[in-house]
């Protein structure tokens, strides 16, 4: 069984988040499920100093890919390259590089769009009823890719502040509330989505939720 996990990068404030990836691999490993890491190559939308908290200086610039493969320290495959028959089902961590760098939620909020090639690469994934998961930030890429494509679309967006909240009730996506801990599960769309996972949580909490969306999606498959 392998499962696609798209990544945007090393770090959560400019890609995806390292506790969430690293969690996501093994629940996956301890499963016996193979990982294909997915990302685009493109640079990032921002380069972000996580020791000072700070965005870097404006000429900085990383590439989505490049970083990618310091999540799991092997190469990892542009988004254009894969098509939903390499994949038995995927996966997006959180992390708010997730949004800037495979959106232009950024820029444009309730109007965002989603990557051409990610979001054909979710559509299809859909349409041959392949499972998707999706965290935090992730579940917004997932909601956006199907808002006129799956029917009665039910995602969880609990956690996140309420200008994002907001986007939901845009799409018109049942919002279905869910503590830490918990997940939405989509059976009809073969979607499992979990609320944001805060920083401040440990990584036991972020375990626990992770393994379950990981749990939920195995039963799809």
């Amino acid at each position: 069984m392998r499962c696609g996990v798209v990544l945007a990068g090393c770090g959560t404030e400019d890609g995806t988040a390292v506790d969430e990836a690293i969690i996501t691999f093994l629940s996956l490993e301890k499963a016996g499920v193979e990982i294909l890491c997915v990302a685009l190559d493109k640079d990032q939308y921002e380069v972000f100093n996580h020791q000072t908290r700070e965005s870097a200086e404006l000429e900085q610039k990383r590439n989505q890919l490049t970083e990618s493969a310091r999540l799991l320290n092997k190469s990892v495959n542009e988004i254009e390259d894969i098509c939903e028959d390499d994949l038995d089902f995927l996966l997006i961590p959180g992390g708010k590089g997730v949004l800037k760098s495979l959106s232009t939620f950024e820029d444009e909020e309730e109007q965002f769009r989603v990557n051409n090639s990610l979001h054909r690469l979710l559509v299809n994934c859909f349409k041959k009823r392949k499972p998707l998961g999706a965290a935090g930030e992730g579940v917004f890429i997932i909601a956006k890719s199907l808002e006129n494509v799956a029917a009665n679309l039910m995602v969880t967006a609990s956690g996140n502040p309420s200008e994002r909240l907001s986007v939901v009730e845009t799409l018109a996506i049942d919002h279905v509330p869910c503590e830490e801990g918990e997940v939405c599960v989509d059976k009809t769309n073969r979607i499992v989505t979990a609320p944001l996972l805060s920083q401040f949580k440990s990584l036991t909490e972020k375990n626990a939720n992770i393994e379950k969306m990981v749990e939920k999606l195995l039963e799809m498959v």
